[in-house]
């Protein structure tokens, strides 16, 4: 597979890695200490061995979730000293270089802090399976370049997946379960239901990741995994489904079971019943000891006294004074022998479903371990990716060439640790240079660096993302091996520097042949024993893995070892920078830096007299540049403090033309309020304009509509003096004045022309008894009509008054009460009466009626 760098995209937390062969593990590795064991000694031949081939022996000592028992970690290597001393103080020999090469690549990993990783990817794990890969090396690590990039392909497919494609969320921990059911154990309920649900859980990965792949989604290894998810057909059928919510068997599934459980609860019904009328009967009630009945291992019973048991039914049990006897009465023995019957049938019947249930486990064991073990490397994988997003980290470019490119590292273990922001480096090793020599103050991060590039190669081998800023590098090295700290830990009874001594030979020993596959880190080379003597042979011990072919990472303060990586072209320089008198864990490339011991000790609390003598002691040049260090260190505060002060200046005036601008805006602001406010202004101008001008017309609608009212009136009272009226003039005018000037009144020019009627012998009623042409008559009077028949003697309702023009009688309409006709008389032919009592309401007009017209008032004669 080619190499490839992937960004991580963040798919939910829902998606996981693939297998990992370990049984392909130690390409290049030690012999087995039995292999070792069994041939001769001359015949016995130093092979190199990976970094991880061997470290399964106890890697993880300080794991707090090792699911190994505590017997199977490894203790001290005293043995090897007891060993070792048959060699003398040399430690040499074929077995204890093995033993010893095993402890120092478990403490390189321990020194590393891969533990710490591992412990999180465990944590991340859903599976159980998976949980305990996620810590065992030998199914983590990559063996090949090729496997390393098939591990993050799968993790790369993670990404393109939706949440509900891969549905993995249960433990999956059954393993126990198979195991008894292939040696032949029927499981109890509880038992085949995790089962049960864990076959479920598998169908549902299975189907959402088919889906994916139905749906067009590119994941060839998952689907490889997907593939190894296959059950027998005789499994499937009897598992699925087979448990209720309460654990109990499905009776939908199992019909038998139901049918026996509903004849069970009839008979206890029936019992039940039966012993209720037994004893409401009072049949035994002189016998019976006490009220009521009881039940004892599904036997209906009654308290009986002793000598009567005989009389009631069949002896189930007796008190132990003797005095009571437990009786199954007659009545309810056969029912009571059906229940039993029935019940031994119904957990007869469930054993042999749940030992079928066994029995299709153990036929198809194997193919459950390996849907297991697949579900778990999809389950790793996807706690690889975790890993990754937690770390914030990419998917590097795994190659072959043993080179290291990131552009912004930072140390996995501080980033997962969260809390402070972590400092990141620009590392580069294996292009330009083989050697990477790391010098600056104590305290300064100098290890922590070397750390990071170490966790770094581990992490590309075990497929997790790393923290290394954008398309980053990390090829596949096969030896990783560090010489950090105390390495007495590997040889207890030598001191530290002949401890390291050891380390470095088995080191150059584990990194002949390997290459650039070999990743070699020594912290502080060279120390604990004679400065010069010491870093000459830290030198010829750093060359010798350069002539190897090896690349190295390496701390020191030894000024001869800076000279030396300063000429050769095979080693880069790196300094930690140290600024106003503290480090600030930041890297610079091609650059030396110096140790600062002084200041260091100075900072870090050492009496100001020791200090003192301490500067007193140094030799002529080194107090030149002591001096000189503190004249640098003057002159970076001096610069800092002017450019803090050029900066706050800069600032002041940033803030100052802030300020204008914003009163500027301000202002922009107060402007288009001002507008705004006088368009509101004209609005509420026109509104009010409005509201004068409709209460204007409404209050001449009102001085009209009184006018009409006084003009009825004027009618009315004209129809009773006899009186013409006659409107003489214009009609209403309103003259309205623009907005703000005084509003005129409304003026009339209308006159009343008044004639007085002419005396006529039509006032004399020409029947007696009738109305004159001076007697009142409004409309809606009841009248009754005097005229020749056949409207002789009819009542009716006045419904309308028309004024002769001539002066003469008024036309009276007349609403019939017989028929609702609607008849024409003179008012000298009708006489005033009393409304009749159900004549409340006014008569209707007949629908094909027109309306009167209506009136002229402006020409009206009365």
């Amino acid at each position: 597979m080619a190499a490839f760098s992937h960004p991580l995209s963040s798919p939910s937390k829902d998606v996981l890695q693939p297998r990992i062969g370990a049984s392909s593990f130690a390409v290049s590795s030690f012999a087995s200490l039995q292999d070792v064991e069994n041939k001769p000694a001359s015949s016995r031949i130093w092979r190199p061995c990976a970094l991880v081939d061997l470290m399964a022996l106890g890697l993880l000592r300080r794991h707090s979730r090792c699911r190994r028992s505590p017997s199977k970690r490894w203790p001290k290597r005293t043995a090897v000293v007891r060993r070792g001393a048959e060699y003398g103080q040399e430690f040499v020999g074929e077995e204890v270089d093995q033993d010893l090469a095993e402890s120092l690549q478990q403490r390189t990993l321990e020194a590393l802090d891969l533990d710490f990783v591992l412990e999180r990817l465990q944590a991340l794990c859903y599976t159980a399976t998976a949980a305990e890969m996620a810590i065992d090396p030998e199914v983590l690590l990559a063996q090949t370049p090729e496997e390393a990039r098939a591990l993050y392909a799968l993790v790369v497919e993670l990404t393109q997946l939706e949440d509900a494609d891969l549905d993995l969320d249960a433990k999956l921990d059954i393993r126990t379960e198979v195991d008894q059911c292939r040696h032949g154990r029927v499981l109890e309920p509880p038992q085949l239901q995790k089962v049960s649900d864990s076959i479920e859980a598998l169908l549902r990965l299975r189907n959402g990741l088919d889906g994916a792949s139905a749906r067009g989604v590119n994941i060839p290894l998952l689907m490889g995994h997907c593939q190894d998810i296959e059950l027998p057909d005789r499994l499937l059928d009897i598992m699925l489904e087979a448990f209720q919510e309460d654990g109990e068997l499905s009776l939908k599934k199992f019909p038998e079971l139901g049918q026996l459980r509903e004849r069970i609860r009839e008979l206890e019904e029936t019992c039940s019943k039966v012993m209720g009328e037994v004893l409401s009967s009072g049949k035994y009630s002189t016998y019976l000891s006490d009220d009521g009945y009881m039940q004892f291992g599904g036997r209906y019973v009654l308290g009986v006294k002793s000598r009567s048991k005989g009389k009631v039914g069949r002896l189930f049990d007796e008190s132990r004074s003797g005095r009571v006897a437990y009786v199954e009465p007659y009545e309810v023995v056969q029912y009571a022998d059906d229940l039993e019957q029935s019940k031994k049938a119904l957990e007869r019947m469930a054993r042999r479903i749940l030992g079928n249930m066994s029995l299709a486990i153990s036929h198809a064991a194997d193919a459950l371990e390996r849907c297991l073990k697949a579900a778990a490397h999809i389950d790793l994988a996807r706690a690889r990716l975790f890993l990754g997003e937690d770390m914030e980290g990419e998917v590097p470019t795994v190659g072959d060439d043993g080179i290291i490119a990131v552009r912004h590292a930072r140390n996995p273990c501080l980033v997962l640790r969260g809390g402070k922001k972590v400092v990141g480096y620009r590392l580069e090793l294996g292009k330009s240079s083989q050697c990477l020599l790391l010098t600056g103050p104590n305290a300064g991060g100098k290890t922590v660096v070397l750390k990071t590039l170490g966790l770094l190669a581990l992490l590309a081998r075990c497929g997790i993302p790393i923290p290394g800023g954008e398309a980053p590098r990390v090829d596949f090295f096969e030896v990783v091996l560090a010489d950090v700290g105390d390495m007495q830990t590997i040889v207890d009874d030598l001191s530290t520097y002949s401890a390291h001594l050891v380390a470095s030979r088995l080191m150059l020993s584990i990194a002949q042949g390997v290459g650039p596959r070999a990743l070699v880190m020594v912290d502080e080379a060279g120390t604990g024993t004679d400065p010069q003597q010491g870093a000459a042979l830290a030198r010829a011990m750093l060359e010798g893995f350069l002539d190897m072919g090896a690349r190295v990472v390496t701390t020191t303060h030894s000024n001869q070892l800076k000279d030396w990586a300063v000429e050769d072209e095979r080693t880069m320089t790196a300094a930690m920078e140290y600024k106003m008198g503290r480090p600030t864990y930041r890297l610079t490339t091609n650059a030396v830096g110096e140790s600062h011991a002084i200041e260091t000790a100075q900072r870090l609390g050492l009496p100001p007299s020791i200090v003192k003598r301490a500067e007193e002691l140094l030799g002529d040049d080194q107090r030149r540049l002591l001096a000189l260090q503190r004249q640098a260190s003057a002159a970076e505060q001096d610069f800092i403090a002017a450019k803090l002060e050029a900066d706050q200046r800069e600032a002041a005036a940033q803030q100052a033309i802030l300020e204008t601008q914003s009163k500027e805006s301000d202002l922009a602001h107060r402007a288009q309020q001002l507008t705004q406010m006088e368009v509101e202004v004209k609005e509420r101008m026109n509104a009010l304009k409005r509201q004068t001008d409709a209460e204007l017309k409404a209050r001449v609608e009102v001085k009209e509509r009184q006018f009409q009212d006084v003009v009825r009136r004027l009618k009315m009272e004209a129809q009773h003096s006899g009186v013409q009226l006659r409107i003489v003039g214009d009609a209403l005018e309103a003259v309205i004045g623009r907005l703000g000037t005084a509003h005129r009144t409304v003026r009339q020019d209308l006159r009343v022309q008044v004639t007085a009627p002419k005396a006529s012998s039509s006032d004399v009623p020409a029947i007696p008894g009738a109305m004159g042409l001076r007697d009142p008559l409004n409309r809606g009077d009841w009248v009754v009509v005097m005229a020749d028949p056949p409207w002789y003697g009819l009542k009716g309702q006045v419904e309308r008054i028309e004024l002769a023009k001539d002066g003469g009688a008024p036309c009276i309409h007349v609403r019939l009460g017989a028929n609702g006709k609607l008849k024409e008389f003179s008012k000298t032919q009708l006489k005033r009466t009393q409304a009749p009592p159900q004549a409340a309401r006014t008569l209707k007009k007949p629908k094909n009626e027109v309306a009167a017209p209506t009136r002229n008032y402006s020409s009206m004669m009365f």
